[in-house]
């Protein structure tokens, strides 16, 4: 059970359906997902909280690894920032919630709030049925699905969840990634570990698509039904020494199959200001965002 504010418990296995409760009101904003906060929990640093009838979420900075906090909700939002800033004034001497939620904006009374707009926070949300037509593309991506399709017909895609899976194989293809990345001493990742703990959740709604030329695994998306309408996708890679276009037949593919099971919307998650991330999300032509927010008192 989740305690009352400011207590805090840490994030265990058994706190996903308590957790759901919460989030599953809104739309799938990536940082409140249960499968995404498990897996990035590294240190066990996570914490969770209610107040008002929100869920309040303890993080660590992705790259700083300072604590802060969040909440999902839409009761007494005010109120709760209100409390929750001055916890974090008084504890991590810094006043201000982060990776707050558009639809806690909206309720928030901005007379009151600094409200900031962050951009490397945001989700990127994909249309699946217009995904699934990347093949008739005009550009590039369109042409290296084509040229794929023409040198390995062959090819093999298979669906699975994540318990039907040999993790070992799944683990290479990070290996190779990395490898191409000049990456040393992969294992060392943060992304490496949270992706081994990703394998810790046993949940049907975890379905990973697989790319495979014969019986050589060349690349996958692990991917998340979060509603009826709604897909997230956790961890995503290939081995591009095999093919360079082995990412867009993926994601061309993931996306046939999603449209085939009436999904309407893919979250891709965040850039986290990476040129190279936001330029790779970029070509994909983004639906929508999901926004979040960095939010103060004003003085």
């Amino acid at each position: 059970m989740i305690p009352l504010f400011p207590d805090f418990k840490k994030l265990e296995l058994n706190d996903k359906k308590d957790v759901e409760k919460f989030t599953s009101k809104f739309s799938p904003y990536a940082d409140f997902n249960f499968s995404n906060m498990w897996a990035w929990d590294l240190k066990g640093e996570m914490g969770l909280s209610t107040l008002n009838d929100n869920l309040v979420v303890k993080f660590t900075d992705y790259l700083t690894g300072h604590p802060f906090l969040s909440f999902i909700g839409d009761s007494l939002v005010n109120e709760t920032a209100r409390e929750l800033i001055a916890f974090s004034l008084k504890n991590y001497k810094n006043g201000i919630l982060k990776l707050i939620p558009e639809t806690v904006i909206n309720l928030l009374d901005k007379s009151e709030f600094d409200v900031i707009s962050d951009l490397d926070s945001r989700d990127y949300i994909y249309s699946i049925p217009r995904l699934a037509t990347m093949d008739l593309w005009p550009k590039n991506l369109s042409k290296g699905i084509r040229r794929f399709i023409r040198e390995y017909p062959d090819y093999i895609i298979r669906q699975n969840s994540i318990e039907e899976i040999s993790e070992n194989e799944y683990l290479r293809i990070f290996q190779k990634w990395s490898e191409n990345k000049n990456i040393d001493n992969y294992s060392g990742l943060n992304e490496y570990q949270a992706f081994k703990r990703l394998f810790e959740l046993k949940d049907n709604n975890l379905k990973i698509i697989s790319l495979y030329k014969s019986n050589l695994l060349l690349g996958f998306d692990i991917c998340e039904i979060c509603s009826e309408k709604y897909v997230l996708s956790h961890f995503c890679k290939g081995d591009t020494s095999y093919h360079e276009n082995v990412n867009s037949l993926l994601n061309w593919e993931e996306a046939k199959f999603f449209n085939t099971q009436k999904m309407l919307f893919l979250n891709w998650q965040q850039d986290l200001g990476i040129p190279g991330l936001r330029k790779s999300k970029a070509k994909y032509k983004p639906d929508s965002f999901l926004n979040k927010f960095i939010i103060k008192k004003q003085k």
